[in-house]
């Protein structure tokens, strides 16, 4: 009877530790999944080198990284045009990842006409500042954007200069977008000099600024293809 009930003891114990291993080996798992799909999360580059632009639907474009900031060139998502000449559609980068986005995941949203109007899935400000001087403090004191036909939240066309420019595009110029939109001088799209670009989320705040929508950066050219560069601020 005694031995019966030892082999019992010892057939619960053998019972629990597999429990426990098994237990064990699966959050152990659980860990190194987490691990491994947290490491997938971000496209990392090495520092002083270029590569192709990830991402859904990216059909051009290339990311350069010189320390902390990264440059953006000739970058193009496939998308479907609305109405309008010319033509508008929707291109989504992520800041936080070094890749474009989704319509469901994003930091910022190109759209609008030609592209241009420049949204957020958080907040975004500017500020009239040389890029390499803008700090993080400086999201405190910088402008939020003004109100626009184009909607709210929306940092797009500055000024609009020319002749016979109808009412309906002149409604879009506030005095607090990124470009300016010749047009008398072919329909062009130039950035306004030393304006940056804030994209905050929590405590993480990114500055950019956008330097054409041109294919290689020739005004006038294929559009859009956004050329642009950017850099995380530390508080």
């Amino acid at each position: 009877m005694t031995q019966i009930k030892t082999l019992s003891r010892l057939a619960l114990l053998l019972t629990t530790a597999s429990t426990l291993f098994v237990a064990s080996c699966s959050k152990n798992k659980d860990a190194e999944s987490i691990t491994l799909r947290d490491q997938t999360l971000s496209v990392s580059i090495t520092d002083g080198t270029c590569q192709s632009i990830t991402g859904p639907g990216v059909t051009s474009g290339t990311i350069c990284r010189a320390g902390s900031l990264y440059t953006v060139t000739n970058f193009k998502q496939a998308y479907t045009t609305g109405p309008g000449q010319p033509a508008d559609g929707n291109l989504y980068w992520r800041f936080t990842v070094n890749e474009a986005g989704t319509p469901a995941n994003f930091n910022i949203k190109f759209t609008g006409i030609a592209t241009g109007d420049i949204t957020s899935n958080d907040s975004i400000r500017f500020i009239n500042k040389a890029f390499a001087s803008v700090v993080y403090a400086d999201w405190a004191t910088a402008s939020n954007p003004a109100s626009s036909p184009a909607g709210s939240n929306v940092i797009g066309m500055d000024q609009v200069t020319g002749t016979g420019i109808p009412p309906a595009v002149a409604a879009y110029a506030n005095g607090a977008g990124w470009y300016i939109y010749n047009w008398s001088g072919g329909h062009t799209v130039t950035p306004v000099s030393g304006r940056v670009l804030f994209w905050k989320s929590g405590t993480t705040i990114y500055k950019f600024d956008i330097q054409s929508i041109y294919l290689n950066g020739v005004t006038g050219g294929s559009f859009p293809y956004y050329n642009f560069r950017y850099e995380e601020l530390i508080p």
